[in-house]
């Protein structure tokens, strides 16, 4: 029953969004893009110190593809066109890791927002919890490189998988109830 829920809820966000956005292509990572996002713009506003510094600084992460008909190209999209939409984040968006890695050295970023796959991202997420700064992702399976929270769909319901000793380091200040919503997982050797 829940699976046949979660599958109604999925497809009915794609035919909202085709509908919305009739020129833009959808694809299932666009929309875990974009379910994300939308977890992650609920999520700040119950966490006690970003509330204190809307708009949050956003680093964006866009992996360069080499053929427009790529759905990194639609998900790179996808995450643009939510930036642009809310007001609560300030977003910069970057390409080249080094670059990535410099922006972290520069700039007060309160989020760093992954894509998808790119070169030395282990390190880049590594400078990021030592920054204490939130790191998300579509993609669950970037928790295991020291990503912080991603939203997981392939599983029998959505969940908010949760990267146990990063989400210790940044020491961020959500309601119980929230926490609790959290599935936590380790990857402690």
């Amino acid at each position: 029953m829940g699976k046949k829920i979660l599958l109604g809820t999925i497809i009915g966000l794609f035919l909202a969004t085709f509908k919305a956005f009739p020129r833009t292509l959808v694809t299932i990572e666009s929309e875990k893009a974009r379910l994300t996002l939308n977890l992650l713009s609920r999520l700040v506003r119950l966490e006690k110190n970003f509330q204190k510094h809307l708009p949050l600084r956003v680093l964006v992460i866009l992996p360069q593809t080499k053929s427009a008909f790529q759905d990194q190209n639609i998900v790179n999209e996808a995450i643009k066109d939510f930036f642009s939409e809310n007001q609560v984040f300030k977003a910069v968006f970057i390409r080249d890791p080094k670059e990535a890695l410099n922006a972290l050295d520069r700039k007060n970023f309160a989020i760093l927002y992954v894509a998808g796959p790119f070169p030395n991202l282990g390190e880049i997420l590594k400078k990021a919890a030592f920054q204490k700064i939130l790191t998300v992702s579509h993609l669950p399976e970037l928790l295991e490189m020291g990503l912080a929270l991603s939203l997981d769909l392939d599983r029998r319901r959505a969940c908010i998988v949760v990267n146990k000793e990063i989400w210790q380091i940044l020491g961020l200040n959500f309601p119980p109830e929230v926490i609790q919503k959290f599935c936590f997982v380790s990857f402690q050797k």
